[in-house]
């Protein structure tokens, strides 16, 4: 009886399946991390808008109570922002909110708010 080294043909094709399987869910994780990392950024460059924005309405000499129309940035065309000043119970006190919405979208459903309160 001789002894062979080396592997058989079936054991080759079960090693390459289960390689194959493990290889596609690895890229299915790889893909799904990028898609989660653009939205991650995307969303980050929704607040850091509103927090420009809000920065930006603070520094106004008054701060009169109402709603803006929606604005656009040319720095950050994908978003439109739009403002809203509201007097508060306490004196001398207002509420400021900035809401960020997709340029394209033409619903009310903001993708991001930030609300400050500011001395008038």
């Amino acid at each position: 009886m001789t002894r062979r080294c080396g592997f058989t043909l079936l054991e080759i094709m079960v090693a390459m399946s289960i390689m194959s399987i493990a290889l596609v869910a690895l890229l299915t994780a790889n893909n799904r991390a990028l898609a989660l990392s653009g939205e991650a950024n995307r969303l980050s460059a929704a607040v850091s808008l509103a927090r420009m924005e809000i920065e930006r309405i603070a520094l106004r000499p008054a701060l009169k109570p109402g709603l803006s129309e929606r604005e656009k940035r040319k720095d950050i065309p994908e978003f439109n922002w739009r403002s809203e000043i509201k007097a508060t119970p306490f004196t001398g006190l207002v509420e400021v909110s900035v809401s960020v919405f997709e340029a394209d979208d033409k619903n009310e459903e903001s993708l991001f708010t930030l609300k400050g309160y500011f001395e008038k």
